[in-house]
């Protein structure tokens, strides 16, 4: 059984190009089915609305680990250009949830996703996933896909993509991507801590070490390898959401108003509680990294036994999201980027702070659509 303790069951099996059948399938999931999902959660895109109508999307997976797949959704007739690179956090929901992303960033790139596997579909004998593991898996990804290519990174994968662009510049310049946009992301938890973060800090990394883990069960390909379950982070999703009800809160009118591009075949309900396994190992590094130590923010970040100077980044063009009325990762917290990239100059520089804007709004539905994307696509594009 993997060591869900930091440091253990090193082995890293690497992304690889695609022979036929080497990638898990994403497959067209249950709706409503909570923690029972599959390996891999197809996003069913087959057209986007573009000025002259609806045209088609094809998608193709690129390469692949046990953990993840590099998979670009590519508009038809759509010449040659760089992609975006979409990277999810590795949290606990399926990539689903950013199916509205995906959708909005196509109508102006490619896109290219980083779909994180629901574990419990992982044989054991294949290894464990870490936070190092997060930032190679994105560092292999820019590099397949060209120096030209941009990076939104949202909510904990915030700070796995900067540590991989600050490696990345320090290593191969020409390869570090053209730009870079971190939304709602705590790469500084303590610059606004918001009851999240001092609730994660509060208990003992002993505690997540423990407590909230189990082995998958038997009939899963997966059994036996230590996981923090599913059914633990929706129990959680869940939680907050009876908060944000008694509260008015964002996400309770998201719930009761469904703003999303087809709510009538991807409610928000469904796509906020499509939840996934995470390896013990990510599980427990990623909150001793991000809310524990800080790591990134205090300087002490390391990956592959070589420190993370974010100072080193100097081409690529550097944007924070934040929503004025995230009760996730507060406004400051994800600004904190620019305080650690002295590398960059002021125009390379963008602050976006949402006015009335909650968590799941910065990238699903209407504020997304109208509000956030625009000022992102100026950012990728090279304007202010």
């Amino acid at each position: 059984m993997p060591d869900p303790r930091p440091g253990r069951n090193r082995r890293r099996p690497g992304p690889q190009t695609l022979s036929p059948g080497a990638a898990m399938t994403a497959v067209r999931g249950p709706p409503f089915a909570g923690a029972d999902q599959p390996a891999r959660r197809s996003l069913e895109i087959a057209a986007v609305d573009l000025p002259c109508g609806a045209v088609p999307v094809s998608n193709e997976d690129l390469a692949a680990s046990p953990f993840h797949t590099l998979t670009v959704f590519r508009v038809s007739g759509r010449g040659p250009g760089p992609a975006v690179l979409l990277v999810p956090p590795l949290s606990g929901h399926m990539p689903i949830l950013l199916r509205d992303t995906v959708l909005g960033l196509l109508q102006f790139r490619d896109v290219a996703l980083l779909d994180w596997v629901n574990v419990r579909h992982v044989p054991g004998r294949l290894g464990s996933f870490g936070f190092d593991d997060n930032i190679i898996a994105i560092e292999q990804a820019v590099r397949q896909l060209g120096p030209d290519v941009s990076v939104l990174a949202l909510c904990q994968a915030g700070v796995p993509a900067l540590a991989a662009t600050a490696r990345l510049a320090a290593a191969a310049p020409a390869a570090a991507p053209a730009a870079l946009a971190l939304m709602a992301a705590p790469v500084d938890p303590l610059a606004n801590p918001t009851e999240l973060v001092r609730f994660a800090r509060r208990i003992p990394l002993s505690w997540y070490r423990t407590v909230p883990l189990a082995p998958v069960a038997p009939g899963y390909a997966g059994s036996g390898r230590t996981v923090y379950p599913a059914r633990a982070q929706l129990l959680a999703l869940r939680r907050f959401l009876g908060r944000q009800v008694a509260r008015n809160g964002e996400l309770a009118r998201k719930m009761a108003q469904d703003d999303g591009a087809d709510p009538a075949r991807f409610p928000f309900r469904d796509l906020y509680t499509a939840v996934m396994d995470i390896d013990a190992r990510h599980y427990v590094e990623n909150i001793a990294t991000i809310f524990h130590t800080r790591a990134l923010a205090a300087g002490r970040l390391s990956c592959a036994g070589e420190t993370v100077v974010p100072s080193e980044i100097r081409r690529t063009r550097l944007m924070t999201i934040e929503g004025e009325s995230d009760p996730i990762a507060a406004p400051g917290q994800t600004a904190a980027a620019h305080d650690l990239c002295t590398g960059l100059s002021e125009a390379q520089r963008t602050s976006l702070v949402v006015p009335a804007c909650g968590h799941f709004s910065l990238f699903h539905g209407d504020t997304w659509r109208a509000r956030v994307l625009p000022a992102l696509c100026r950012h990728i594009e090279g304007g202010s």
